[in-house]
């Protein structure tokens, strides 16, 4: 799991006017919003006595401990000790604060310390806030490592055999060649798939359906895994979804659907029960996958061409994880969980000390592998030309 990135950790219309509990990147969060309705969002772990403040209430703007009644404002610091109300609170008496924006009707948070003008930016999701389109919101949880879960999304060949029905033709499987185009913080592709055969009204209106333009690409902030299907000139579905680590073997997934037809309300229910079939289709085969964890190593999988979206995702995570942004999850355990409390690093980090709470510790600046990734990418990339 990485820091130093944006992460989705609720939809904006769950957090109202009491504390939210989220778990991201294995470490407990609590959202609320201030005085000014802005979301803040804190480590939940009251540095008193350790109580879960997601468990208190929110007033004039701070979240409450339901222990002894400390209070903390968005920026993480103690504003109120009612045991000594006339005590200068310490300055030791402060949380995690995380820097918080909402869009697309989600709530983003970053987990890292690097100061506003390091971070990556929010990743862009054409059309959802275009008014010829309509957008349904859900979430789903994996039983499985993130990583798993994203490459899944950019995976066009197992369309045709997981989701027959839905995208791809299992009796015309061939992923045609395409090539990728990659930025700093993700790439995407255009591939051309055979769709299913068509059924009900469908086969009445177009017995005889042309290939598909699928338009998938991924951002690492979320991350994000998006997907365009062009199904005619006129009639296109955008899916998002932001696959948000919980921990190490868990993923919850925040989606939307959008359409450009069909966008009156009463199409709602089925295009929520037709993504959520989808759902149930890749959680029976991805939650099976093993291991759990991606292959450190390139080459203890094969690789093929119509691999290169999941292939580029790799590099990035491990060009990621080389500039030290891996939670080292074996110290964790090793020498945290049940012993020391401990929190993802925040900005905040950079202008106070003393703090309570250690950070959870990161991997050095360094490449995961044994060997090194160049050469797990070069052998791959063979298999990739080949």
């Amino acid at each position: 799991m990485l820091v130093n990135l944006w992460y989705v950790a609720q939809q904006s219309r769950n957090v109202t006017d009491k504390p939210v509990f989220v778990r991201l990147l294995g470490q407990d969060l609590v959202l609320f919003r201030n005085e000014a309705g802005e979301v803040a969002c804190l480590s939940d772990i009251c540095v008193h006595r350790g109580a879960s403040l997601s468990q208190g209430r929110v007033v004039d703007g701070t979240v409450e401990c339901p222990f002894h009644g400390w209070r903390y404002g968005g920026d993480g610091r103690c504003t109120r000790i009612p045991a000594h109300p006339d005590m200068k609170v310490p300055g030791r008496a402060r949380v995690d604060s995380y820097p918080v924006t909402e869009r697309y009707g989600w709530v983003w948070v970053f987990l890292g310390d690097l100061p506003e003008a390091e971070r990556p930016p929010l990743p862009e999701l054409p059309d959802v806030d275009n008014d010829g389109w309509r957008f349904v919101h859900g979430v789903w949880d994996f039983k499985m490592n993130w990583e798993r879960v994203v490459e899944n999304g950019l995976d066009a060949s197992h369309a045709p055999f997981v989701h027959g029905t839905a995208f791809g033709d299992p009796d015309r499987p061939e992923v045609m060649d395409f090539s990728i185009d990659v930025h700093e913080w993700g790439a995407k592709g255009e591939i051309i798939m055979h769709p299913p055969k068509p059924r009900g009204v469908w086969a009445l209106t177009t017995p005889d359906r042309p290939p598909v333009a699928t338009k998938p690409f991924f951002h690492m902030c979320g991350p994000i895994v998006g997907l365009r299907l062009d199904i005619t000139p006129k009639m296109a579905i955008w899916i998002y979804n932001a696959h948000t680590p919980v921990d190490e073997n868990n993923t919850r997934s925040w989606w939307m659907m959008g359409r450009n037809f069909l966008r009156l309300p009463m199409f709602d229910k089925n295009t929520v029960k037709r993504n959520i079939k989808i759902f149930e289709q890749d959680a029976h085969i991805i939650e099976n996958i093993r291991p759990i964890h991606v292959p450190e190593n390139f080459l203890e999988e094969v690789t093929v061409r119509s691999d290169q979206l999941q292939m580029e995702f790799r590099r990035m995570v491990r060009k990621l994880e080389a500039r030290g942004w891996l939670i080292d999850s074996d110290r964790l355990a090793a020498e945290f969980t049940g012993k020391r409390a401990a929190t993802l690093p925040c900005p905040m980090r950079h202008e106070h000390r003393p703090w309570v709470l250690d950070n959870v510790p990161l991997k050095a600046r360094q490449a995961r592998a044994t060997r090194s990734g160049q050469d797990d990418a070069a052998d791959a990339a063979e298999e990739l030309a080949g």
